[in-house]
């Protein structure tokens, strides 16, 4: 096969075109400091990154749950602390007036302790966070409890559906992890101040607020049992007290899972960005290395190309 000039030539350009390529390439990762720039650079690890760069929105739209969560958590905990402080308050003072009260000054004046601190169970069943109110449910845009009239005629005593509640019973639930089932973030209020023995209750099956209209109903003298009314009342309410104590455990729990996976969600952050790193960080000090190499032989190329291109047939004539 003969070697023509127009075949060297197309050889050299062809030569000098891939070294610019080089060149182009090894400038384009410096600049970029990342070793892919585009899939066709490494369709298989072009694959990979994509892969990790999913995982880790995902991890962190799952750390940004837990820290709403945990922000309700809070307040939710705070709240119940609240409503326990509240009963143990409503304790001390039945515990004075457990055998009825003859003075109708002092009797008064316990109807309006009482109603105060029942209007303080209701303030924090109220409690908002931002907006919201952390015991609605899903209907949290408005107060889910309300107060009833101070005095109760005597079946409202008796009637289980008597309620102060107006949220739902939904259950909000978000995701913290791959691997987690969604996990409740809220507790309807209704499952802590009126709860019934109609439906299944995780936390007790009483219902506060009706109990202390009842206790304010028999201080006030309308109970026909006297003191017994009294009595009865004031030991619903310290049954009552576990009922809250349940629900402040169970906030507890919550908190501890969801620290467990804030750092499990952190861990496996960390992992996915090592990786990425790995494989798409760029060595600077190996480029420049490369980029040094690379242009001096672009430059020689560049050279003997020159040399090459001035040679022709009158350079063979004698």
């Amino acid at each position: 096969m003969r070697i023509t000039a127009n075949i060297t030539a197309d050889n050299s350009l062809y030569n000098i075109q891939q070294g610019r390529a080089k060149l182009d390439k090894i400038n384009e990762q410096i600049t970029s400091e990342n070793v892919i720039n585009r899939p066709s650079d490494d369709p298989i690890n072009s694959r990979l990154l994509l892969d990790i760069g999913d995982k880790v929105k995902t991890t962190d739209q799952y750390t940004s749950n837990i820290t709403k969560s945990s922000t309700w958590q809070q307040f939710t905990s705070t709240a119940l602390t609240g409503m326990s402080d509240t009963m143990q308050q409503v304790r001390t003072l039945t515990s004075s007036i457990s055998d009825g009260i003859t003075d109708p000054a002092f009797r008064n004046s316990v109807v309006l302790q009482l109603q105060s601190l029942k209007q303080q169970m209701i303030d924090m069943g109220n409690t908002q966070m931002g907006d919201q109110y952390i015991f609605g449910g899903a209907k949290n845009t408005t107060p889910p409890f309300t107060n009833s009239p101070a005095q109760l005629p005597p079946p409202a005593l008796q009637n289980p559906a008597f309620s102060f509640y107006s949220g739902d019973e939904s259950s909000l639930k978000v995701q913290i992890g791959n691997s987690a089932a969604p996990m409740s973030m809220n507790i309807p209020g209704n499952q802590i101040l009126t709860a019934n023995t109609a439906a299944s209750q995780p936390y007790g099956t009483i219902n506060i607020l009706q109990t202390f209209d009842n206790l304010i109903y028999a201080v006030q003298g309308n109970d026909v049992n006297g003191a017994t009314g009294i009595q009865a009342s004031s030991k619903v309410l310290e049954t009552a007290s576990k009922q809250i104590f349940n629900a402040v455990t169970d906030v507890g729990s919550r908190v501890a899972r969801l620290d467990s996976f804030s750092k499990m969600n952190a861990n496996t952050r960390s992992t996915l960005m090592t990786v990425y790193s790995n494989t798409q960080n760029a060595d600077l000090a190996k480029l420049g290395v490369e980029l040094s190499n690379q242009t001096t032989a672009f430059n020689a190329s560049l050279s003997a190309t020159a040399k090459i291109s001035q040679m022709s047939l009158l350079n063979y004539l004698p």
